[in-house]
């Protein structure tokens, strides 16, 4: 989810930068297929959540699964992508769950072992955005109770994610956001930014500890979007010069194919031209293959 930062990040080994869905992230490219493969896109009735979900979809996934808080919002979102589903051969199904419920993850899980169905993609978006103004005056109760969705969720749909396994490569795709890095960003939400920066590497320190053919973890940066949580803070379509949605869409299913393997640990945004960084020999892949802490959440300058 993104709230404010509607900046494309240009960097000297990225030339070309995205707002908007391109060729080499369609989900109708053949190296994308996502054919045979279950996805679970957790927050995936609105937004982001939604527009990921619908592109997986176009992948032809055998069956796409989305989550939500809200019986209404995924039977509607169910409804429209259905309508996307041209071929009718994507089973779409759609559970409410809670991610800060523990007991709640665990029955989503359990069913799905119950059922035999197999997850092989994993998409984190669901967030939630936290209380506005000072950490200490939002208070302890407040602050945790954020960590408990934007960080504990991720470990433990992760551990249930890994805990499956038919011998099969996993992907795992994280929904992090700008405010990770972009500390200088005047932030009116600073626990979304705190909680979103510990999400963001408790997912990089679990790839750190994960072979890459086995499951391959990546966070990304989805953008400036309006979503339902950039207008809860007042913005509308005139504050911004807002990224696509369906560009998010597309670049997560481009971070759950082996042409993303490269990216594993990293966090990525969507905005970077991916025929620019994925030649082996260009600038980008030779920073990455040199420094071990390009694109990861630490410190800098030390």
């Amino acid at each position: 989810m993104a709230i404010i930062n509607t900046i494309s990040l240009h960097v000297p080994y990225v030339k070309t930068v995205h707002k908007r869905p391109y060729p080499a992230v369609s989900p109708l490219r053949p190296e994308l297929s996502q054919a045979g493969r279950t996805v679970l896109v957790v927050g995936g009735s609105s937004g982001i959540g939604f527009a990921i979900a619908k592109a997986f979809v176009h992948a032809a996934a055998s069956r796409v699964i989305i989550t939500g808080r809200r019986q209404n919002a995924l039977n509607d979102a169910v409804s429209r992508l259905q309508a996307e589903n041209d071929a009718g051969t994507v089973a779409i199904d759609a559970v409410v769950t809670d991610m800060s419920d523990l007991q709640s993850t665990k029955k989503l899980w359990d069913g799905f072992g119950d059922t035999g169905v197999m997850v092989d993609v994993l998409v984190l978006n669901a967030a939630v955005l936290g209380s506005m103004g000072s950490l200490v005056e939002a208070g302890v109760e407040a602050v945790w109770r954020d960590f408990e969705t934007n960080v504990r969720g991720l470990l433990d749909y992760t551990v249930h994610f890994r805990q499956q396994g038919d011998g099969k490569p996993k992907f795992l795709v994280n929904i992090s956001t700008s405010v990770v890095h972009n500390l200088t960003l005047e932030n009116p939400a600073p626990l979304y930014g705190l909680t979103k920066n510990s999400g963001t590497l408790l997912i990089q320190m679990i790839a750190n500890d994960t072979d890459p053919a086995d499951t391959q973890i990546i966070n990304m940066h989805p953008g400036g979007v309006l979503t339902d949580g950039a207008r809860s803070f007042g913005y509308d379509e005139t504050s911004a010069d807002w990224d696509d949605e369906n560009l998010a869409g597309q670049f997560a299913v481009w971070c759950a194919s082996e042409e993303a393997r490269f990216l594993h640990g990293r966090f990525i945004p969507v905005w970077w031209d991916i025929d620019e960084i994925k030649p082996e020999a260009g600038e980008f892949r030779k920073r990455l293959e040199s420094d071990w802490h390009f694109l990861k959440v630490g410190i800098s300058g030390l």
